[in-house]
């Protein structure tokens, strides 16, 4: 009994540091951004762009998320999903320029994923 009441207390502090961990001052390395890619792929991160993709339909599945909190209406869109079950935050950026859409999403806490925010985004794209 004493090693589950030592467990959940060793939860909880975890799930409340995820919880109100500070958001990034610098919402997303530049260093991963290379000149004219239509699409990065890093650890942590997912950014693309597209010409087919409707802003204000990708904005309305974006804002239909549950565990998703918009910061900033934009340009650019800048919004925080949690993950239900640990809270991880996620910073997703999206913004519209000369007719392309651009989306980017990265992991604040944590160098990997698991893919989570590029299979979030096409599912955006690809509804």
């Amino acid at each position: 009994m004493k090693t589950v009441l030592i467990l959940l207390v060793v939860f909880a502090g975890i799930q409340t540091i995820i919880r109100f961990w500070p958001l990034p001052s610098s919402l997303w390395q530049d260093i991963y951004m290379v000149a004219d890619a239509r699409e990065v792929v890093v650890l942590g991160g997912y950014y693309i762009q597209s010409n087919d993709a409707n802003f204000g339909e990708v904005t309305a599945a974006l804002k239909s998320m549950s565990g998703l909190r918009v910061i900033k209406e934009g340009p650019p869109l800048l919004a925080v999903y949690r993950s239900w079950f640990w809270g991880f935050p996620d910073i997703i950026e999206l913004w519209e320029d000369a007719g392309t859409l651009h989306i980017r999403g990265h992991s604040v806490l944590g160098g990997w994923d698991l893919g989570s925010n590029k299979k979030r985004i096409i599912k955006w794209l690809n509804p």
